[in-house]
């Protein structure tokens, strides 16, 4: 009979690291390299990571590669160390869950999953792209989630490298409201060709 062990350490953060749906634990806001371009990315994130904000939306727009995806892991692994969790979603699979509900009898309703996310205390969604023959369905998707926790004032972050004139013009509207949410451009550049260069 084989007898329960408790799993080590290293487990134990590789297990984390699935849960919160990053790519590294060590993609910290202590371990960013603000690159220029990036400096007011990285403050947003880190305001709305202190809990100590008015506004609970924020959408970081700009180029490939420039960090936005790190600094969205950097915030889930902050709010975690801050006791709150909350997983990173990208948004083609959160898409193409939504596509498989309208096929699948065992799968719960799209409107079930939509209210599930747009009740959801804290969401972080990652790449929010156009593409493929439903873009006009997933926009107004995304339209719907956005409109519904902008009136609840519910933490919700985005992360685009579309140009936003491709975004829903509600989506953008709201993401300007000083009050409850920040816009906030990322211009850096793609910094993978640079990695392990000093």
């Amino acid at each position: 009979m084989k007898t329960y062990e408790e799993p080590t350490l290293q487990e134990k953060r590789e297990q984390l690291r699935i849960s919160l749906r990053v790519s590294s634990l060590e993609n910290t806001f202590q371990n960013f390299r603000p690159l220029k371009g990036t400096e007011k990315a990285l403050q947003a994130c880190q305001t709305l990571a202190s809990g100590k904000t008015g506004w609970q939306m924020l959408l970081i727009y700009g180029g490939v590669g420039n960090g936005k995806t790190y600094l969205l892991e950097a915030l889930a692994i902050e709010l975690y160390k801050e006791g709150k969790f909350c997983g990173i979603n990208t948004y083609d699979k959160m898409m193409g869950f939504l596509r498989r509900c309208i096929n699948d009898d065992l799968l719960p309703t799209i409107d079930v999953v939509m209210d599930g996310w747009c009740r959801a205390e804290r969401i972080i969604i990652d790449d929010v792209g156009m593409g493929g023959s439903d873009s006009v369905w997933s926009m107004k998707m995304l339209e719907e989630l956005v409109v519904a926790r902008y009136r609840n004032n519910l933490f919700t972050v985005l992360s685009t490298n579309i140009d936003i004139s491709e975004l829903p013009e509600r989506v953008i509207s709201r993401f300007k409201d000083p009050q409850k949410a920040r816009m906030v451009l990322n211009s850096g550049v793609d910094f993978r060709p640079l990695k392990g260069k000093k």
